[in-house]
């Protein structure tokens, strides 16, 4: 008797690695994605143009699980990154980047979440930073892990580890993609953080290789004045005026030529109010949206530092501190003693 071929379904999860000269780490990433706890699922890798060994080193894996699309040149990681809206057919995307460590349970965790949460369309989870030789330079990252926390937060930074994010495959394709050259990631989070909602998990599921000292100033510059305009858009989004000085509120040091001081409180109330529910938000938001307030004050407040600590509706003794107090106080007398 003849037997039935078995049928395969196909893979729940795309791992998504883009690889641009990646050498030197690529085979460790990729290592680390193929040893997962959780194995249904394929792993893209798309190598865009790399000069080096990165293909050479693909090559050297036979899991079929694998599939490595290359482009003929250098087209850059936004173009990269968006090729996963043609290329990926299955239900989650999961971001891996070429330089990065992933847990054995990364998968599996990540999966069980968006699963158990239907209404959850994106996913990060805590790291750990390591340098260029492997070791480890910081426990814990931090991303933000209490949601509403994490909803008032984003406006002012990334909270996100993005090789630590998987995302649903329709929402990726219903946000277009990511739209920035750089901070690409962040601009994609913040757009999502207007229509979905998002969460970190509090498990340690990657190994973020910090390259720090690799960025050129001018790529920092290129990238914080990118920043503005990615938060220009999230403003227009969300229906609050986002001309340059509202960019400016969002962004530290908080302190910037011609913005008043009743020009950060009416705006901050316009923004919490538009994010957060006034009527229930959590000791943490509370407190959170103190502290940009008092980042304000002690940058702007002069000699009225201490009395614009008291400002309502952000002041509240439950979650300010006596510290917070004392350094407004001390802002307040030495503005008064330089006059």
């Amino acid at each position: 008797m003849l037997k039935k071929a078995a049928i395969k379904t196909p893979p729940i999860i795309t791992v998504f690695m883009p690889a641009y000269n990646a050498g030197k780490y690529i085979k460790e990433s990729i290592s680390s994605i193929l040893n997962q706890t959780y194995t249904h699922f394929e792993l893209l890798i798309i190598n865009d143009g790399s000069t080096d060994n990165t293909l050479e080193i693909i090559s050297g894996f036979s899991d079929q699980r694998i599939r490595v699309i290359n482009n003929a040149q250098n087209m850059g990681l936004l173009y990269t990154r968006n090729l996963a809206l043609i290329e990926v057919n299955t239900e989650f995307i999961a971001i891996m980047d070429s330089d990065d460590v992933a847990m054995p349970e990364r998968l599996a965790i990540q999966l069980k979440e968006l699963y158990d949460n239907p209404n959850i369309a994106l996913i990060g989870s805590q790291a750990s930073m390591i340098d260029e030789n492997g070791k480890i330079i910081q426990e814990k990252m931090y991303p933000v892990i209490d949601e509403e926390l994490l909803k008032a937060s984003i406006p002012f930074y990334n909270a996100f580890v993005h090789s630590s994010v998987m995302i649903r495959s329709n929402v990726l394709r219903d946000l277009g993609g990511y739209k920035e050259d750089y901070a690409e990631d962040y601009d994609l989070f913040l757009r999502a953080a207007t229509q979905y909602r998002i969460k970190n998990l509090p498990d340690i599921l990657i190994h973020y290789r910090n390259h720090v000292s690799g960025i050129s100033k001018e790529q920092v510059d290129q990238m914080d004045g990118n920043i503005e305009k990615i938060k220009a858009k999230y403003l227009s989004l969300l229906q609050l005026p986002s001309e340059k000085k509202y960019q400016k509120m969002l962004t530290p040091p908080f302190i910037w030529d011609n913005i008043e001081i009743n020009e950060y409180k009416k705006f901050y109330i316009q923004l919490f109010d538009r994010i957060t529910d006034s009527n229930k938000r959590p000791l943490s938001v509370q407190k959170f949206i103190f502290e940009k307030w008092h980042d304000v004050i002690m940058k702007n407040g002069g000699k009225d530092t201490l009395i614009l600590f008291f400002t309502k509706p952000f002041f509240n003794w439950s979650y300010s501190t006596v510290k917070q107090l004392r350094r407004a106080f001390k802002n307040s007398i030495k503005n008064i003693l330089e006059k």
